[in-house]
């Protein structure tokens, strides 16, 4: 059943029971249309957002030639010159923050062991697939950590979280795990494709975690 028939179904079961006014109609669809089911075929944000990027220069071209004095011509050096402070804007500015990150499940399928995932990212590397081998090879780091009982299985558990968190249970590799979630939201996030090089980083972070041996943390 698609999004769009458990909607209606959903809808029609909570307000076919007693007349509702429009309004109310109208704010209970807005509710029930707000449940991330309706929404787990949408196009990631990165794709919206440059949609809508593209749709307001258009429009702001359009508005410019119509009444720019120079009509075409000076619409294109308007957007021109819009285009070169924003590039300046993000130059200055640097990489978005990964805080701004829609939030990605590191460890996505619970049923495979962190051998199984390693498997996986071994094989990817050997096909010179260098994002999925990136992002199997964190799996198995993350799948490790929970495996070991270093850390509670919890879904929607993101790279950063879990460096954060191993961090504060083995102290030796903090700086192993903080990079190695750096290079994985670059690699998930980024606009640049994964490398080798990105892969033998989180690959080594992820050796030096299964060699690690936690501390003893300090009651709260």
């Amino acid at each position: 059943m698609t999004p769009y028939l458990i909607f209606l179904a959903n809808f029609a079961g909570r307000i076919g029971a007693d007349p509702v006014g429009r309004d109310d109609a109208r704010r209970r669809a807005h509710a029930e249309l707000s449940h991330s089911i309706y929404h787990r075929y949408d196009d990631p944000w990165p794709v919206r957002a440059v949609r809508w990027i593209e749709d307001a220069l258009g429009k702001l071209f359009d508005s410019a030639a119509s009444h720019s004095p120079g009509g075409g011509l000076g619409a294109i050096a308007f957007v021109a010159a819009l285009l070169a402070l924003i590039a300046l804007a993000f130059w200055r500015l640097g990489p978005m923050s990964r805080t701004a990150h829609v939030s990605v499940d590191v460890l996505a399928d619970t049923t495979l062991t962190a051998a199984a995932h390693r498997r996986r990212a071994a094989a990817a590397a050997d096909r010179a697939e260098w994002k999925t081998a990136v992002i199997e090879q964190m799996r198995a780091l993350a799948r490790d950590l929970e495996q070991r009982a270093l850390l509670d299985p919890r879904p929607g558990r993101t790279a950063d979280e879990l460096a954060a968190e191993a961090g504060r249970m083995l102290p030796a590799v903090r700086e192993l795990l903080t990079t190695a979630a750096n290079t994985f939201d670059t690699v998930v996030y980024g606009d640049r494709g994964a490398t080798e090089a990105d892969y033998e980083t989180v690959r080594r972070a992820d050796e030096s975690v299964a060699a690690a041996r936690p501390v003893e943390l300090a009651p709260a």
